[in-house]
């Protein structure tokens, strides 16, 4: 079996339109050229062995335009939120104010709210597995009493439709904040939201509640969504800017 041929990196560099293309050149045995932009930004090409620097050059002026559409449209996403860390002074995030976690030796596991601190107690160190699941199970405490107050908040918006009041329930879910039954009037809502500031929690009930009479994300859901809270788009990036 012949060896297949792949040489060395080069760095390269062009001048298009006063803008400055950087690009990493790798020769290897294709028949044709390949371009690449990667979500940093950074543009790898793989060119035929036998080619040259210059010929490269030349397809790269060619493609500059989709090489710089592509790097704009990378540069314009929002940045992934940090990850959530379980040790001591790793901060936590209710009704969206931050606080350090604080382990302390208790005889039962309990959370608490101490200043700027929350504090974990349990009978022996916990592991990050472990103060994570007592974490999650205080936000679901409190996640109740904070949904019944964002929905006496909301709901008087809703009162010009005659509809029947929403009962709601806690629920964890992976990938979402929320979900709407219309036809029971029933609202699921992640404990995590207790986590974020009241007007996001808002936010997501509103949301909900708007599916009680659009079941879909239509224009005219958005359009309903957009009257009753104008500055929702503001709270949505808020809301997904919490460590996961």
């Amino acid at each position: 079996m012949p060896r297949s041929f792949s040489a060395a990196p080069r760095r390269e560099i062009l001048l298009y339109r006063n803008q400055t293309l950087h690009y990493t050149l790798v020769f290897r045995s294709r028949r044709t050229i390949g371009f690449a932009v990667r979500p940093d930004g950074s543009v790898h090409i793989s060119a035929p062995a036998g080619t040259s620097p210059e010929w490269v050059a030349q397809q790269v002026l060619r493609k500059a335009d989709w090489i710089l559409k592509h790097q704009e449209t990378f540069a314009a996403r929002p940045a992934p939120p940090p990850s959530r860390r379980y040790e001591a002074g790793s901060p936590h995030f209710y009704q969206g104010q931050p606080y350090a976690l604080r382990f302390i030796e208790a005889r039962q596991p309990s959370v608490a709210l101490e200043g700027h601190e929350l504090v974990l107690s349990s009978p022996a160190p916990p592991t990050e597995a472990q103060a994570e699941a007592l974490l999650h199970a205080w936000y679901a405490r409190q996640a109740r009493p904070l949904f019944a107050e964002s929905l006496a908040r909301v709901w008087p918006r809703f009162a010009e439709f005659n509809l029947t009041r929403p009962t709601l329930a806690v629920r964890q879910m992976r990938t979402r904040w929320g979900s709407c039954t219309p036809r029971t009037a029933r609202i699921r809502l992640s404990p995590e939201l207790v986590r974020a500031r009241p007007e996001c929690l808002d936010y997501v009930l509103l949301h909900e509640c708007c599916h009680l009479l659009v079941g879909d994300h239509s224009k005219a859901f958005y359009d309903l969504q957009t009257r009753l809270l104008p500055d929702w788009e503001r709270w949505k990036a808020e809301l997904n800017a919490l460590p996961k």
